[in-house]
């Protein structure tokens, strides 16, 4: 099931499923704390994502507040994950549990019988 992905489509999504993930969770820390707290988790999820959203900072439109810019980079790069690296690399996807971090995430679930 999982070998049907290249291994080049899981050296490319795997970081940047990490990424989408990180950033949406900044997203929900951001949510219920000011955006300048000393929390260690949002300290560290801010050090991991910020090169990502100064990047998408730089394309995103003038209505998105800083305190959206984590959710609008996720889905920047959910649609990358989702459209773009399958068409260049070459496999397909149909659904989200066929992309390849959530497809190891779901195996190594049923694998370990949860």
């Amino acid at each position: 099931m999982i070998t049907s992905i290249p291994p080049l489509g899981f050296l490319i999504d795997l970081p940047l499923g990490l990424l989408m993930w990180t950033s949406l969770l900044h997203f929900m820390l951001v949510i219920f704390m000011p955006e300048t707290s000393n929390f260690i988790g949002l300290r560290l999820l801010r050090g991991i994502n910020v090169l990502v959203h100064m990047a998408v900072q730089r394309i995103a439109p003038n209505f998105v507040i800083n305190r959206l810019l984590p959710l609008y980079a996720a889905f920047i790069i959910f649609i990358l994950r989702y459209y773009v690296i399958p068409l260049l690399i070459g496999f397909d996807i149909w659904n989200f549990y066929d992309m390849p971090l959530e497809k190891l995430l779901v195996s190594a679930k049923s694998d370990l019988g949860f």
